[in-house]
């Protein structure tokens, strides 16, 4: 058996016995003397997966549930302070709370009989989102969907009362999540907010501070003004920058330097940075927004960035991605942005912030006031007015109150095709509900303003309305109006299926119906927009459900809708017929097709003659006897083919078979021959 080499000290380099925890020479630690250890009695410390200013991570294994796990362990100078301790305990239940798909999850808390403090994670296997930024820019895309994950995670935390502080791509861990590879984990929540600089240390350290990381530091942390969670959104915009960039905004070795820039230096745009990147201009406001000085001109929270950011990525051209503040689309769309929200706690905040939220499950307030709408000044710092680029983006960051205030989850906006259709809708048709003496006020100045084509005004005051009360139809139907007058379909029909819910005396409404039809022809919103008008509308949209059952769209749409007309005892008008015919165009298999043909045969319309005369064999088929087609129905065939020939005109029906000539006799011989064949006898 070979001996095993004897360890070497990391610190002068001598070697040591192979027993010895401690280099005989300078007396520095050789062995890590955790590895090995059971911390809690329950965590078996099995190897080191990182370290840093404020401690080490493990990679363990709970010794009852074989499970593999994560423990963080604090450096012993911080846990022998009853204030730290404290502090750390507190953060350590707010993080345990933290229940996001994006957000590390924590399970544990404890202290050694040592007094080492320490912490248990899930166990991530996967990159650094910093490892990635060093292999160059991410390409807009990308950047923009590990962005929203971001924003996702710190929805949540912010809505539990939690401010990362110390938001950077270190604490950005990508993992490989059923095919998704940049599945974003955000990391050390709470942290920052129960680290002290101790004795003889450098106040401004890269592990986290109190002041936070110098290249990621919003302003009021560097004048050390009470933060909110727009300090996180611009540390968030920071790394955007850096994705996008390839590098943050502001570099230097100087680290004061750094914060001095963050103070005062106007923020440089992608471009000047790297003159290789071609980044829309709407993306690259986003980005400048959230790296606002003056904390009042960047979004008011994490879902009015969003926002922000599905509007100027659907401006530049791309697809947003919907749900929380999202753009609407089409497509259904798995999203955990607003997983939890309630109708209730939206209102309550949105009414606060004017920001798309539940306090209690996603998003908390910054001040507690409407920054997006007003300029307050952080603390220490002279008052400024909004941004040029801030008022640009007040209508997005209003824009997600509307969303969240419709008590979702990451759908309200965006359509899911149900997998079977819904009942129809019936009853008697009313006028819609008024609002109170005040709401109807409001509404009425609003509805001037549409009516002198103020669409962006009318949006911003309806948009405060909702924020106020989702619960007001009026308003819902009103977006849903400005929404298809700005060709936006998808939002629009769901503005109406809202209003629709809320009070159906809209379902009468000529405005809402003729954008109905509008959106039946077409083909991107057809299908959610015939659902609406069965679900939601019924009896009023038959008109609509006829063109839709007797026009030339596709067919699960025709006969979806001549069920519905049949539901609504309209059945009558659908053209059941050339409806058939289309069907037995569709049909795969003889047996498919059979009872199509004896409908259409039973159906006394001539209509449907060419296409039962198609289902005959020809041609060489016909030679060879080759009927498979219609094998099973030769009898259904021609009975129907003869009886829609019968209802032809005289002139018009096909000439009846006639008879063969009969054959004439055979010659009889003459006189003179038979006299002929007798001599020839005789002789």
């Amino acid at each position: 058996m070979e001996s095993q080499p004897s360890p070497v000290c990391p610190s002068c380099g001598s070697d040591a016995p192979a027993e010895a925890a401690l280099c005989p020479r300078c007396g520095t630690a050789i062995r890590d003397p955790l590895i090995g250890a059971v911390l809690g009695d329950r965590y078996l410390i099995i190897s080191q997966i990182g370290e840093g200013g404020m401690g080490a991570v493990y990679r363990a294994q709970h010794t009852t549930l074989k499970r593999e796990l994560a423990i963080k362990v604090l450096l012993p100078e911080f846990g022998g302070r009853d204030e730290f301790v404290r502090r750390f305990e507190r953060e350590a239940e707010s993080a345990s709370r933290l229940s996001h798909p994006h957000i590390i999850a924590v399970t544990d808390f404890g202290r050694t009989p040592e007094g080492l403090l320490f912490l248990a994670m899930e166990y991530l296997d996967g990159r650094s989102l910093t490892s990635i930024i060093r292999e160059g820019p991410l390409g807009v895309p990308r950047a923009l969907g590990i962005a929203r994950q971001i924003l996702a995670g710190l929805n949540r935390a912010h809505g539990a009362g939690v401010v990362h502080r110390d938001l950077k791509p270190d604490n950005i861990m990508l993992i490989d999540r059923e095919g998704n590879r940049d599945f974003v984990k955000i990391l050390d929540f709470g942290i920052a907010k129960v680290t002290d600089p101790a004795p003889g240390r450098e106040a401004l350290t890269q592990a986290g501070m109190v002041f936070g990381t110098p290249e990621y530091l919003s302003p009021e942390q560097a004048l050390g003004d009470t933060i909110d969670a727009r300090a996180d959104l611009y540390a968030l915009g920071v790394i955007i920058f850096e994705m996008l960039a390839g590098q943050r905004p502001f570099e230097s070795e100087d680290k004061v330097r750094i914060i001095s820039m963050h103070l005062s230096h106007v923020v440089p745009r992608l471009a000047a940075v790297n003159a290789t990147l071609a980044i829309p201009r709407a993306i690259e406001e986003v980005v400048a927004q959230a790296l606002e000085k003056p904390r009042e001109n960047r979004f008011a929270s994490a879902a009015a960035m969003l926002v922000a950011l599905d509007e100027a990525e659907r401006l530049a051209g791309g697809e947003g991605s919907g749900g929380l503040g999202g753009r609407p689309t089409v497509a259904p769309v798995v999203d955990m942005r607003l997983a939890g929200t309630t109708a209730t706690a939206a209102m309550t905040a949105t009414a606060a912030l004017t920001t798309p939220a539940a306090l209690d499950d996603t998003v908390a307030s910054p001040t507690g006031s409407t920054p997006a709408l007003e300029s307050r000044a952080p603390t220490g710092s002279s008052s400024s007015s909004p941004s040029p680029r801030a008022r640009r983006f007040r209508r997005l960051a209003i824009a997600g109150a509307t969303l969240a205030a419709l008590g979702a989850t990451a759908g309200v906006l965006v359509w899911r095709h149900p997998s079977s259709p819904g009942t129809v809708a019936t009853g008697r048709v009313r006028p819609p509900q008024q609002p109170s003496a005040e709401v109807a006020a409001r509404i009425r100045v609003i509805e001037g303003l549409l009516a002198a084509g103020e669409l962006v005004k009318a949006r911003v005051a309806l948009e405060q309305l909702l924020a106020e009360d989702p619960r007001v139809a009026r308003v819902h139907y009103l977006l849903g109006r400005l929404a298809f007058a700005d060709d936006r379909r998808p939002e629009g029909l769901a503005r109406y299926r809202e209003a629709l819910t809320l009070d159906p005396g809209f379902r009468g409404d000529p405005v809402l119906l003729e954008h109905i039809a509008a959106a039946l022809g077409d083909a991107k919103v057809a299908d959610p927009a015939l659902d609406l008008a069965i679900e939601k509308i019924g009896q009023p949209a038959a008109d609509q459900l006829v063109k839709v059952a007797n026009g030339p769209g596709e067919l699960h749409r025709r006969q979806r809708a001549a069920r519905a007309l049949e539901e609504l005892g309209q059945g009558r008008r659908v053209d059941l017929v050339m409806l058939h015919v289309t069907e037995l165009k569709r049909a795969q298999t003889c047996e498919e097709r059979k009872p199509l043909v004896v409908a259409l045969g039973q159906s006394d319309d001539v209509r449907a003659l060419p296409m039962l005369r198609a289902q005959k064999p020809r041609g060489l088929d016909a030679l060879l006897g080759n009927d498979s087609n219609s094998a099973c129905m030769k009898t259904e065939l021609a009975d129907a083919i003869e009886n829609l020939e019968g209802k032809l005109p005289a002139d018009k029906r096909p000439a009846a078979k006639q008879a063969p000539p009969a054959q004439p006799p055979a010659p009889q011989p003459g006189r003179r021959a038979a006299a002929r064949g007798s001599l020839f006898r005789g002789r």
